[in-house]
C-alpha cells in the first residue's frame, strides 16, 4: 500500500500532482516533515500512498467493517514511526475532497474514525493546521504557480537543460484537464514570462499550451520588443476570459 518511487519516477509523478488541489495544500507541510526527519518518504510518496489507501477503502463492500484491518496493515507495512500517521491524515483530506462523488458512503464517519485512531499523535494537529492555513483562496491562487517555479528550479539545480523544460511543458498539457481555471491562468502567465526571459526558446511549447486551452489572441513577440504583460479580453475555451497578452511598444516616426 505504501508507494516507493525512484528519483525519475518521483519527478514525473510530482509534476502531474500539480493539478491536485489537495497536493497543493499539503506539499510544503510534507516537505517540512521530511526535512525535520519525521519521515524518509517524499511528499509524492506520502501523497500517492494516501491515494492507495483511499482507493482500497472505497473499494470495500463495507468500509467501516474493514477500516481497522486496513489501518493495521498500513501500520505493519510502515517503516518510519510517523509514516502511517502522515498517510492516514492525507487520506482524510483526500476523502473529504472526494466526498461529493462518493454516493452512499459516509465519508465523515470514515474520517472521524481515522482521527480516533490517530488521537494523541504529536504531529497530527500541527500537520492539519499547516494544511488548513494554506487552504485560503489567496494563497492557493499564487502557490500553484510557485510550485511550477519549484519544478523549473529543480531542473536547473540538477543540471537539466531545455529538453527537460520542454517535457515539463508537455506534462502540464497532459494533466491540464484536471486543473481548475485559476491554476491554468496562473501557470500560463508564469510560463509565458519564463519563455520571454529565456529569449523565446520555448515559443513552440508555449503556443501549443495556448492552443490547448483555446486562447485565440495571444501574441508571441521577439525579445526586447515587449513593454509589459497585461490581461487581455479574449475568448478562452474552458477558461474564463482573461489570458496572457504582450503588447508591443508603439514606435514614433
Amino acid at each position: 500500500m505504501i508507494v516507493r518511487l525512484e528519483k525519475e519516477q518521483q519527478k514525473s509523478a510530482r509534476r502531474k500532482l500539480l493539478a491536485d488541489p489537495v497536493y497543493i495544500i499539503s506539499h510544503d507541510a510534507l516537505r517540512k516533515m521530511k526535512q525535520d526527519g519525521h519521515t524518509q518518504l517524499s511528499p509524492v510518496e506520502l501523497f500517492l500512498s494516501a491515494q492507495e489507501l483511499c482507493e482500497t477503502l472505497l473499494a470495500l463492500p463495507d468500509v467501516m467493517e474493514g477500516l481497522d484491518d486496513e489501518i493495521d496493515d498500513l501500520e505493519d507495512e510502515a517503516e518510519g514511526e510517523n509514516d502511517a500517521m502522515l498517510i492516514m491524515t492525507l487520506a482524510t483530506a483526500q476523502l473529504q475532497a472526494r466526498s461529493k462523488k462518493c454516493v452512499g458512503i459516509d465519508i465523515r464517519k470514515i474520517i472521524f474514525h481515522i482521527y480516533e485512531r490517530l488521537d494523541g499523535h504529536d504531529l497530527l494537529w500541527p500537520l492539519i493546521e499547516q494544511m488548513t492555513n494554506k487552504e485560503d483562496a489567496r494563497w492557493l491562487e499564487g502557490k500553484k504557480s510557485n510550485l511550477l517555479n519549484y519544478e523549473l528550479q529543480e531542473i536547473k539545480l540538477n543540471g537539466g537543460g531545455s529538453e527537460e523544460v520542454k517535457q515539463l511543458f508537455a506534462d502540464m498539457v497532459e494533466c491540464s484537464d484536471k486543473m481548475d481555471k485559476e491554476t491554468i491562468k496562473g501557470n500560463l502567465l508564469f510560463l509565458n514570462r519564463y519563455n520571454i526571459d529565456h529569449n523565446h526558446a520555448y515559443d513552440k511549447e508555449v503556443i501549443a499550451l495556448f492552443d490547448k486551452f483555446g486562447i485565440k489572441s495571444t501574441t508571441i513577440i521577439k525579445p526586447k520588443e515587449y513593454v509589459s504583460t497585461k490581461i487581455v479580453d479574449t475568448e478562452i475555451q474552458n477558461v474564463e476570459a482573461g489570458g496572457t497578452g504582450v503588447i508591443k511598444e508603439m514606435k514614433k516616426d
